[in-house]
């Protein structure tokens, strides 16, 4: 049997959500540009400016490693955005945002919309809400990772 006969019918999802990933996520960087920061860091600072929470709690609410999360977080840190301090309990970190960092989401939000308009002007805004409409339904269809590699 050849590969090609294994491999499903569209390809590997995973591989083409990384593309499209990588697509949309140098639009949003190129706009950010300008205030010196990524998407990704940019999307760290929204969700941390929700309430200060334990890097565990964090991390669940990301679906992503702590140990990623950490590594992720050390330059928001660094930057003085975000502050990371010894929990309630003494193994733990608790993250909060600084003024700075709400000072540079607020410089950023312009930006990051002006991203957002790019890419519904690209794909139409029902393009838009129906790629949301298929990402909510496939992150409700598919099991939250438990464990280790979660």
């Amino acid at each position: 049997m050849s590969i090609s006969a294994r491999v499903p019918r569209f390809g590997c999802t995973c591989a083409r959500l990384r593309k499209l990933s990588r697509r949309v996520t140098r639009i949003y960087d190129a706009h950010l540009a300008p205030q010196a920061i990524k998407v990704t860091q940019f999307s760290l600072l929204v969700n941390a400016a929700r309430g200060e929470r334990t890097v565990s709690e964090f991390a669940a609410e990301l679906e992503m490693d702590r140990s990623t999360l950490s590594r992720n977080l050390a330059p928001l840190a660094a930057q003085g955005w975000v502050e990371i301090s010894i929990g309630a309990d003494p193994r733990s970190r608790s993250i909060r945002v600084t003024a700075a960092g709400r000072r540079k989401l607020k410089a950023a939000l312009p930006l990051w919309r002006k991203a957002q308009c790019e890419v519904e002007s690209v794909l139409g805004i029902a393009g838009v809400g129906e790629l949301h409409k298929n990402i909510s339904h496939a992150l409700a269809a598919l099991p939250i990772p438990t464990g280790k590699h979660a």
